[in-house]
């Protein structure tokens, strides 16, 4: 199986566009989304192309490959206009048999977290991306792909077969990657 795994996107037209011609392109059977889907939020200030409304349109196409959980900047309003659930703030989901724990990064300490060894944990939230490995958890987090921080490029992941990449979404090229076991 292929996922697509985003976070962060805040409203932005612009970003929007470009994931739904990498989502016709890499043709997923998941896009795993982690939170902050429509409302910018109050520290990112409104950028040029701010359009919550597009953005659900565009996005609503692709709702029935979309597993996504709920950032700390959606709301009930942000739901009304989206086709697929962000009601949620955790879901596990399987892929190429590994359990995938899905958060947005506010909730990293919370007690919705029942992650195991072997599990792979997806969250947003910190717009920085990371992969690694640590006492046999995968830490995935596509860092964003509208208001990256630490002076790194917008950002996704890609979970394919037993490879996870983190991508630039610019240019498509990878930043990091590893295998599953």
């Amino acid at each position: 199986m292929r996922a697509i795994v985003i976070s962060d996107i805040h409203g932005r037209l612009e970003t929007v566009k470009k994931l739904d011609s990498l989502f016709s392109a890499f043709s997923p059977d998941y896009i795993l989304f982690l939170g902050d889907a429509l409302n910018n939020g109050p520290r990112n200030g409104v950028p040029f192309d701010y359009d919550p409304m597009g953005c659900a349109t565009i996005l609503n196409k692709w709702a029935k490959k979309i597993v996504a959980v709920r950032g700390n900047c959606d709301s009930r309003v942000d739901q009304t206009l989206l086709h697929f659930n962000i009601s949620e703030d955790s879901k596990v989901t399987y892929l190429n048999g590994y359990r995938c724990d899905l958060i947005h990064g506010d909730l990293l300490t919370s007690d919705l977290l029942e992650v195991e060894r072997g599990d792979i944990l997806l969250f947003g939230h910190t717009h920085v991306y990371m992969l690694k490995r640590a006492d046999g958890v995968v830490y995935f987090n596509p860092g964003s792909v509208s208001f990256p921080k630490n002076g790194n490029p917008p950002t996704y992941g890609v979970i394919d077969g037993l490879r996870i990449e983190i991508r630039n979404l610019d240019d498509d090229l990878p930043l990091t990657s590893l295998e599953l076991y």
